[in-house]
């Protein structure tokens, strides 16, 4: 490998992942666009020069060793960074490259209730997409941008932070969710004299809801019983009906939530137009980018139906 130049290095690191990938030459050939005896050339040149088998070759079949599958992730995500290198070099001249994989963050509510359905989406227009999903904080999702951990970002807080792009999606009205058979849930609207002297499931210090929700019930001098005090969505909302509490969450996931949970109901309260939005953020490279774009199509048709139904208006739309 040495009689070759450095940039040739990357055509190794390529045959290599495609190879792992696909699981055999002929596909990794086609994916590259290269002959089967090329790649089977590359890949030899490869274990030659680390001086181990990276594959085993048995009845026409290959599969990587231990040693290749220990590299995959690594490789993968030099792929990646080089990806992200080249639409920053051509930032402000082409931005058609579409990411993959992809880096998501969100917050917990996000990550079960809206990200599965963008995911979803996605697939269906990029099968060969791979996705990597985490929960941060959203204090510590500018950071992860900036390094280059996550591509996107969805949040219920703008990132105010420089080299970062961030967006608003919709806004969504806050509401009262409850159990679908609490005497509540006979009425069409709540009043906050309706939910006074209720027992109450509140967000935790580090759920961004926390002040906002805290904010509105003392504004509107609401006095509850707090039987459950929690950072975890998905375990706040699987109590409500056990606890015969309320609880306050934007119309948007209340509604999402309630769609698969037949316990649940929810109702707007009169007295409450805190409205709680929702923003897209990411790397300046990204911006208006067909990466950017395939999330915002998928987004939008995603939850169209909820949307509509909701009459919430999806501020951001795919670039033309």
């Amino acid at each position: 490998m040495n009689e070759n130049p450095k940039i040739n290095r990357f055509k190794y690191i390529e045959a290599f992942s495609e190879v792992v990938t696909c699981g055999s030459v002929s596909a990794a050939a086609k994916k590259l666009g290269v002959s089967q005896p090329a790649v089977s050339q590359l890949i030899k040149k490869l274990e030659d020069a680390v001086g181990v088998p990276l594959f085993v070759r048995r009845n026409g079949l290959i599969s990587p060793t231990d040693r290749a599958t220990s590299l995959r992730d690594d490789v993968e995500q030099l792929l990646t960074q080089l990806d992200k290198i080249q639409m920053q070099l051509n930032f402000g001249r082409s931005n058609e490259l579409t990411l993959n994989p992809l880096r998501f963050s969100a917050s917990l509510s996000v990550v079960n209730e809206i990200l599965p359905r963008v995911i979803s989406h996605i697939h269906k227009r990029k099968p060969d997409m791979l996705f990597y999903v985490n929960s941060l904080p959203i204090a510590n999702m500018g950071r992860a941008i900036r390094r280059g951990n996550v591509d996107l970002t969805l949040s219920t807080r703008q990132i105010d932070e420089a080299n970062i792009i961030s967006k608003r999606l919709l806004s969504a009205r806050e509401v009262c969710v409850m159990p679908s058979k609490h005497s509540l849930s006979s009425k069409s609207t709540l009043s906050v004299d309706d939910i006074n002297n209720e027992k109450m499931i509140m967000a935790s210090r580090t759920d961004p809801s926390y002040e906002s929700h805290r904010s509105l019930l003392y504004k509107h001098k609401v006095r509850y019983q707090k039987v459950l005090e929690s950072p975890f969505s998905t375990l706040s909302m699987s109590m409500i009906p056990e606890l015969n509490a309320l609880s306050i969450n934007n119309v948007l996931i209340a509604e999402l939530v309630c769609q698969h949970n037949h316990h649940l109901t929810w109702r707007y309260v009169d007295e409450f137009n805190h409205q709680t939005d929702f923003y897209l953020s990411m790397p300046p490279w990204l911006n208006q980018s067909t990466t950017e774009n395939l999330f915002l199509a998928s987004f939008q048709e995603s939850l169209s139906e909820t949307t509509k139904k909701l009459g919430i208006d999806i501020e951001l739309r795919p670039s033309a």
